[in-house]
């Protein structure tokens, strides 16, 4: 008896083309895990180095104000230099979350600032006027003269109260 032999089957163009577009599809997801694996970590580890740096950044900016602001605005009597300060640091500071309380601190110098500013610049008005009477007057008097000169000095004060010379503190002090 003679035995049969199966019958090479003949696989359809159809079947070679399913399992090619099979076997591409599996390439596809392969290539999309890893990239999506890749992606993933290279943005967890910006996230992650992003988190290091803005602590970073908060930690030094935190030890520079430890050594300049107590002495720049909460030791200073003028209102004038701790208004400018504060408009200062509410302007440049790198982060939001403390620009935002240097605008809140600046903000709160409004009522401090106005009642020390308004008598000086009622003064000044005063000032202003009678320098501008005596300087009209026809006669001038020694004590007209020196009226003016005092006035002069007065003034000259007054723009120093008004527009202060910012002076930093020692830098040996603040190490």
């Amino acid at each position: 008896m003679e035995e049969q032999k199966p019958k090479p089957t003949r696989t359809s163009d159809s079947d070679k083309e399913a399992t090619q577009a099979l076997q591409r599809m599996k390439l596809w997801i392969d290539l999309a895990k890893w990239f999506i694996t890749s992606v993933a970590i290279v943005v967890a580890t910006m996230i992650i180095d992003w988190g290091f740096k803005d602590r970073q950044a908060g930690l030094a900016e935190l030890k520079f104000y430890n050594n300049y602001v107590t002495e720049l605005i909460v030791l200073n009597p003028s209102p004038v230099q701790k208004r400018m300060l504060a408009q200062y640091f509410a302007c440049v500071t790198p982060s939001e979350k403390l620009r935002q309380q240097w605008v809140v601190y600046y903000d709160s110098l409004y009522r401090e600032y106005i009642e020390f500013i308004t008598p000086v610049l009622a003064e000044e008005t005063r000032l202003q006027q009678r320098y501008q009477e005596l300087l009209g007057k026809q006669d001038r008097t020694d004590s007209n003269q020196d009226e003016t000169l005092l006035i002069e000095a007065r003034l000259e004060e007054i723009r120093g109260i008004l527009f202060p010379e910012m002076t930093l503190p020692d830098p040996d002090k603040m190490e």
